[in-house]
């Protein structure tokens, strides 16, 4: 089984990737550290810019976070996924039989809020796989 933590750097995120990591390696179970990197929005070539922004922000930091999991000994890797981070996170845990999704909850900032809403709260209303919510 794996485990599968959201993570994009924010101060929640990073108290998840902490109870994440412990988790991993109390456990001896894989972490999978994911971001959904799909802004809001339709298609067409402004869409197309800002998602590749959105991959050049968030791809160091998610390639962060895995580096500071394997230094605490974890096995883990980043998957960036092209999809809402509640569409990201839910897909990654199907598709990897994830044990666990392990989120953070906190205040976000207001334009990451107004992007894409309060993660925690969506991923407990939509996943059949439990959720740890860490504050």
């Amino acid at each position: 089984m794996t485990l599968v933590v959201g993570y994009d750097g924010g101060e929640s995120a990073s108290a998840a990737l902490d109870a994440a990591i412990a988790l991993a390696t109390a456990l001896d179970e894989p972490l999978v550290v994911v971001c959904g990197v799909s802004p809001p929005g339709g298609l067409g070539e402004e869409y197309d810019a800002l998602e590749e922004a959105v991959v050049e922000e968030l791809s160091p930091v998610v390639v962060a976070g895995v580096a500071r999991a394997r230094a605490a000994g974890a096995t883990a890797e980043p998957l960036l996924v092209d999809a809402s981070p509640v569409d990201a996170l839910l897909t990654a845990a199907v598709e990897r039989k994830a044990r666990m999704i392990i989120v953070g909850y906190g205040s976000a900032g207001r334009i990451r809020a107004a992007l894409f809403g309060a993660v925690s709260h969506k991923v407990l209303d939509e996943s059949d796989i439990p959720v740890l919510v860490v504050p």
